[in-house]
């Protein structure tokens, strides 16, 4: 009873509820709404054609939450495969039509692709990252701490752990635009800190976010690549940061540069689960996508 009185007090008061997905450019300016307004919305995914941003929004219930796929052009949105339960994370393959997601319409937060329910586990399930060409998922299993998994969506469910015995937590797998690496967020320096890794030899990896220390901000969560795979986005607290890369041949990071402060545009819950990404980037890394009260 006390735990289901805690989540009622963790629910967005009415106020709080009418939400905003804006454009916002590499200087922090918010350039002006797209898509439709919804109630409490999270994480938006811009589809790899830049025609959609899937959302996960509640117009209902408390805990009755869809995915909800909204047209950048016309400003419309539609509901996808609503039931109910709380659905979330929505993330797109490489044809921008199909989208994995997670529900609890089951009981727990399983894994699904369209109707489909991709994966039975005991523990619960997030989808981070399809890879480019639509064979592999990266997810995350959370059961005493957050791994990084694998799931062939082409072949016979057999998950397997991207880093077997880690003993610290591996989170928001991303796969670069060439499938060769992926971005993901770890704590196993102390802070959350963004690496990325070889897809070949995930032992192979490089730490991409910046230290903290001598009264500098440091680590960061989120990561996002743009479609040329030659910039790497993250978020640092609520500032936007960038980092270019190459992926030709081994893997190089060059300096990290603070883009901009976005307060206030990081849901109902700002604080709650700081290595998730809450934005997303379009393809040409002009223009990032963000959730804000509707002002």
């Amino acid at each position: 009873m006390i735990v289901l009185f805690l989540l009622f007090l963790q629910q967005p008061t009415a106020q709080d509820m009418p939400q905003e997905m804006v454009w916002v450019d590499r200087t922090g300016k918010v350039l002006g709404r797209v898509g439709a307004v919804q109630n409490a919305m999270f994480f938006p995914e811009i589809s790899p054609d830049g025609k959609s941003i899937a959302v996960s929004a509640r117009d209902g219930e408390v805990n009755d939450r869809d995915v909800w796929i909204h047209d950048i052009a016309a400003g419309n949105k539609r509901a996808h495969s609503p039931a109910k339960g709380n659905d979330n994370f929505p993330v797109w393959g490489p044809n921008s039509k199909d989208i994995v997601w997670n529900s609890t319409r089951t009981g727990e937060y399983e894994l699904f692709r369209g109707e489909s329910l991709l994966l039975k586990q005991p523990a619960s399930q997030y989808p981070r990252s399809v890879s480019p060409d639509g064979k592999w998922l990266l997810y995350t299993q959370a059961d005493k701490k957050r791994d990084l998994y694998l799931l062939n969506l082409e072949g016979e469910p057999k998950p397997k752990p991207v880093f077997p015995g880690a003993r610290y937590w591996t989170e928001c797998g991303r796969y670069s635009p060439d499938g060769r690496y992926f971005a993901f967020v770890s704590n196993e320096g102390g802070p959350f800190e963004v690496y990325v890794a070889s897809v070949a030899d995930p032992s192979q990896r490089w730490k991409v976010s910046r230290e903290l220390a001598n009264g500098w901000g440091g680590g960061g969560g989120g990561p996002r690549w743009r479609a040329d795979g030659k910039e790497l986005f993250y978020m640092m607290g609520d500032a936007m940061v960038s980092v270019e890369v190459s992926t030709e041949g081994e893997f190089k990071p060059g300096p990290v540069k603070r883009l901009f402060a976005a307060p206030g545009m990081m849901g109902n819950f700002p604080d709650e689960s700081p290595w998730v990404a809450k934005y997303d980037v379009t393809a040409d890394g002009q223009k990032f996508v963000f959730v804000r009260k509707v002002r």
